[in-house]
Order: C-alpha cells, then sequence, then structure tokens
C-alpha cells in the first residue's frame, strides 16, 4: 500500500477511534448516510478538497467510514439507561424452573443472577450492546473460585461458563461506559461486592425470615422487612413449582441503584406487579439439608 494511502487511513481511523460517545457514533451513521447521497454531490466535493492533501477519494473514504460503522452498529443502536438493576436468586427456585439442575456443595446462598443496565422506559434498558466484545474467560480468572460460589451455573447441560458469557454478553457490554464496569474483570468484580455488600441471605436473616421446610411467608410482610433494612423498594420475584412442592417459592429479589452505585427505590410498576401471591404464602426452602440456614460467611 503506497505511504500516503496508509496515511489516510490512519489519519481517518484515529478521528474515528476518539470518538466513542453514543451520540458521536450515531453522528457517524449519519455521514455515512452523507457519502451515499446524490444530493450531497457538491458538498462532497467540497469537502474531498480539504482532504486532498492526503489523496482521499471519495468511495475509499466512504468505504473505510461504512466497514467501521458496520463494527459499532450495536453500540450505535443501543438505548440510554440511567440505573443498574441488581438481582440476586435462591438456587432451588432456580432449580424448580428446569429440569436439568444440580446445586454444589459450595453454594449454601443466595446467588447473583446479574448486573443489569436499566431505564425507567417501558423497554427496561439496552440489551447486547457489542457483539464484536466476546466474553473471555482469560480476562476473570482472579475471580473465578468466587464466581462459581456466589455467580453459579446450576444447569449441567449448559457450559461451565456459558452463564457469565451470557450475562457479559447481554447486560455487561451496555455498562462499558462506565470506568467501574468498563470491561469484564470490572463488571463481575464490581458484582460480586455488591452480593458482599447488599446480600440477602443477610438482609433476610436480620429481619427474620429464614429458609424453612414448613414455614410461609406473606408477600408484603416480606417487602417491608427488606425495606427496613435498605430503606428503599426492591422488587421481589416468585416461581411456583409444579413438579415437586406445588408450591409458590421466593425466586428473585432484586435492588436499583445508580451509576455511582448509590441505593435508590426499584419502579414502583415493577415492585407492585410481583410475581408473588398477595393472599397466600410462598415458601423459602434452604437449598441443602445440611446447610439448612444461610451462608454464614456472608454475614
Amino acid at each position: 500500500m503506497p505511504t500516503n494511502k496508509r496515511k489516510q487511513q490512519s489519519v481517518i481511523f484515529g478521528y474515528l477511534k476518539r470518538s466513542t460517545t453514543h451520540s458521536e457514533m450515531c453522528l457517524k451513521h449519519r455521514v455515512a448516510i452523507w457519502c451515499h447521497s446524490r444530493k450531497s454531490r457538491g458538498r462532497r466535493r467540497t469537502f474531498l478538497k480539504t482532504v486532498s492533501r492526503y489523496q482521499v477519494d471519495m468511495m475509499d473514504f466512504c468505504q473505510m467510514l461504512a466497514i467501521f460503522l458496520f463494527c459499532l452498529m450495536s453500540i450505535c443502536s443501543a438505548k440510554d439507561w440511567n440505573y443498574f438493576t441488581f438481582a440476586q436468586q435462591w438456587p432451588i427456585a432456580v432449580c424448580a424452573e428446569h429440569k436439568s439442575c444440580f446445586i454444589p456443595d459450595s453454594v449454601v446462598g443466595w446467588g447473583i443472577h446479574g448486573l443489569w443496565p436499566s431505564s425507567d422506559t417501558e423497554s427496561k434498558g439496552p440489551e447486547n450492546c457489542n457483539g464484536s466484545w466476546p466474553f473471555d474467560i482469560n480476562n476473570v480468572m482472579p475471580l473465578v473460585p468466587e464466581l462459581k460460589k456466589y455467580w453459579p451455573n446450576l444447569y449441567p447441560d449448559t457450559k461451565a461458563n456459558s452463564f457469565w458469557e451470557h450475562e457479559w454478553s447481554k447486560h455487561g457490554t451496555c455498562a462499558t461506559s462506565l470506568p467501574a464496569t468498563s470491561n469484564e474483570l470490572k463488571y463481575f468484580g464490581m458484582g460480586l461486592k455488591l452480593h458482599a455488600k447488599y446480600n440477602i441471605s443477610r438482609i433476610l436473616v436480620n429481619q427474620g425470615i429464614l429458609p424453612s421446610k414448613t414455614a410461609g411467608y406473606m408477600i408484603n410482610e416480606t417487602e417491608a422487612a427488606v425495606k427496613r433494612e435498605l430503606g428503599v423498594d426492591a422488587v421481589i420475584e416468585c416461581v411456583y413449582d409444579k413438579e415437586k412442592t406445588k408450591k409458590q417459592l421466593l425466586y428473585e429479589i432484586s435492588i436499583c441503584l445508580t451509576k455511582e452505585f448509590e441505593l435508590i427505590s426499584c419502579n414502583k410498576k415493577e415492585v407492585s406487579e410481583t410475581t408473588c401471591p398477595r393472599k397466600e404464602p410462598f415458601f423459602y426452602p434452604p437449598v441443602h439439608d445440611d446447610f439448612p440456614q444461610i451462608d454464614i460467611s456472608v454475614i
């Protein structure tokens, strides 16, 4: 490739790489459309004269823009978001939804479901924001022992890393604009920090709500207990165990946080539309018979 051509591409890609915000990338999308517009022929000629010292012709410039913009297409289309949802799930209830499920002995309390960029709009938030950034287990190797215990994959018929891969691709790639969650290590590390700080096992036991094979709990009392402990409203979900107990089981509790990871109340509509029954109790069975209460390591 001639030297002046390499210099041309270096200048253009240097500019593009310096612009990474949502609005800037969407502006580049308009530039790509402009490159193909007949009405802009005269303006293109004027523009190209300004870069003639790099011998950039219109076709090369537009082709390079199109290639780069294609790689960023998913980011450009990502929706805005303004808070995080941090969801923790009860292993027994998770397994009630799946026939192939196994809870390791090391998992004795609430596990992380996910840390999700969220929005107050009906769409709830962005998903799958960067298909060109696949999950790489090597980037989180220092966290793997903790992830296996507190962010476990309970489905033996899937790849060991598939749960983390799913959460990163669907949600983590949408959080990379923040320094605290800008890559896999920081994103999963933040999830573990939040699990330690706002562990649902500890929150419930502090309010006298313990796993039991026989005791049932009412959703109104549980919502009030969580609010007393945290000072904010959380979203509580249940699932019906149609195979074994034929009962409603406590499944998931989600808290909401600002982008600075300060607690806020979750959306009132989501709180009120809980999947737990309002007029009858749900149940909170222990994970293992030999670990009937909670994971005492998090208290």
